[in-house]
């Protein structure tokens, strides 16, 4: 379990630090995260990204669960605040598989 930061893409580019998926993972918020997520095992991957509050109906806000299909790169935009948990103040992973997935997380 480990938190991440985003690192910011320059006009000059950005070599983003490369983490392995792992239980517990989590991310600081910032404004326009990218999360780009690689499969690189036998399998599609589930990301679920945990959801807070309610929505304006008083309904709970749903989770977001992404499919992330073997041996590919897909990247997830995470701007909505429903995504902070209000407890710690940070966005939480929770992966299906973390075998062979790797991700980066950016910012613009």
């Amino acid at each position: 379990m480990a938190t991440y930061s985003a690192q910011a893409i320059s006009p000059d580019g950005l070599v983003a630090t490369v983490r392995s998926a792992a239980s517990g993972d989590k991310i600081t918020p910032d404004s326009n995260v990218i999360l780009r997520v690689t499969n690189a095992s036998g399998g599609d991957v589930d990301l679920t990204i945990s959801a807070y509050g309610n929505t304006r109906y008083g309904s709970a806000n749903a989770a977001k669960v992404v499919t992330i299909a073997t041996a590919t790169t897909k990247a997830i935009l995470l701007t909505a605040s429903e995504f902070v948990n209000p407890a710690d103040g940070l966005i939480s992973l929770s992966w299906e598989s973390t075998t062979s997935v790797t991700f980066t997380v950016e910012r613009v």
